[in-house]
């Protein structure tokens, strides 16, 4: 079930991964050897990863099974021995399905492991996070999905990748001032790579810890209908703030404000200060100011509606005026922690 909005996360789900992204990011596996990825044009690696596309497939796939949703995958239109193979793929990624790519530790190794591996290579030997049951199964599952499904996605992930390379080209070094500016930050020189992909379960997109040598991780459904135009360059930078080199420094303040004060403040103020900055200096960057009828994701989406409108209205009134430059961020989280907890 996708809840409206790809970065919407279940009340207080995403301030524990974020924590743990932190932590995995102060402690990385020792056999890991850094890659150093060549810095783009933009500050963002657009992929088109047959790999991950099909890890993603198989997990949405097997998850609409259990849940005995419509599969998107007719089993009916495959001969008989792909259909057998298939299913045995969607078998294996039985217990992966039953987790959140964005939380469980396997499923962010394999992730990252797959967005790796060139798109026309053989699969390794060997995936980090993945068990060989995990590997028989993408191994036989490539063949049916190179020969059915993937060129019709690769052209659209290909489409989705060249429209937001076209708005990032004209407004990418004015929206990362701005988020520098808001967050206190300087923006990552490694990239964050983000992969256009078929599927993103549970909400269409998430952003998790990155390969070595990377800023983070974002994968993107490239049909969702609400990541595309503005919406998409929004978003790319909403999650983007998922990354610990861009909204980190604004989550630890929170978090010692919040025990400067001795309150406990709602698990899900981050993320509205995050949706309503990235909306806010989109519309900004992209100069919608003066127009009546734009509106930024979370209140296009209607997100505030869903229990937020407090959390919103106190970043209306604590958090704006940081934006506008009338207030430094200190006095801003103070007040957000100060209002918001009462």
């Amino acid at each position: 079930m996708r809840v409206a909005g790809s970065g919407f996360r279940v009340a207080g789900s995403w301030v524990l991964g974020f924590a743990a992204c932190i932590a995995a990011a102060q402690n990385p596996e020792p056999n890991e050897r850094a890659t150093r990825y060549p810095l783009p044009a933009t500050r963002f690696l657009f992929q088109n990863s047959f790999w991950v596309n099909l890890h993603h497939v198989l997990d949405a796939e097997a998850h609409r099974r259990d849940g005995r949703a419509p599969l998107k995958v007719r089993l009916d239109e495959l001969p008989a021995a792909e259909r057998a193979t298939w299913t045995a793929a969607l078998d294996a990624y039985r217990g992966h399905a039953q987790h959140n790519l964005l939380f469980d530790p396997a499923l962010t190794r394999i992730n990252n492991a797959l967005t790796r591996v060139p798109s026309d290579a053989p699969l390794p030997d060997r995936i980090d996070g993945a068990d060989a049951a995990t590997r028989r199964a993408l191994a036989a599952a490539a063949s049916i999905y190179r020969a059915h499904y993937w060129t019709a996605q690769r052209e659209l992930n290909d489409r989705w990748i060249a429209a937001v390379r076209a708005m990032l080209a004209e407004h990418q070094q004015a929206m990362i001032a701005a988020m520098e500016a808001a967050y206190g930050v300087r923006w990552p020189r490694d990239p964050i790579v983000v992969d256009a992909c078929a599927e993103a379960p549970p909400f269409g997109g998430y952003t998790i810890e990155g390969p070595p040598g990377t800023a983070g991780h974002t994968v993107i459904e490239a049909d969702n209908p609400e990541y595309q135009g503005d919406m998409a360059f929004e978003m790319l930078f909403h999650e983007a703030s998922h990354t610990r080199a861009v909204g980190g420094r604004v989550f630890t303040a929170l978090a010692d404000e919040s025990a400067r004060q001795r309150v406990e403040p709602p698990r899900d103020l981050f993320h509205v200060i995050v949706f309503y900055t990235a909306g806010e200096l989109a519309r900004r960057t992209l100069g919608k100011i003066g127009d009546a009828d734009y509106r930024p994701y979370a209140y296009r989406y209607r997100l505030y509606s869903r229990g937020w409108q407090g959390l919103r209205d106190a970043v209306v009134r604590d958090w704006q005026p940081h934006l506008d430059g009338t207030a430094t961020a200190d006095a801003a989280i103070a007040a957000l922690v100060r209002d918001s907890a009462q």
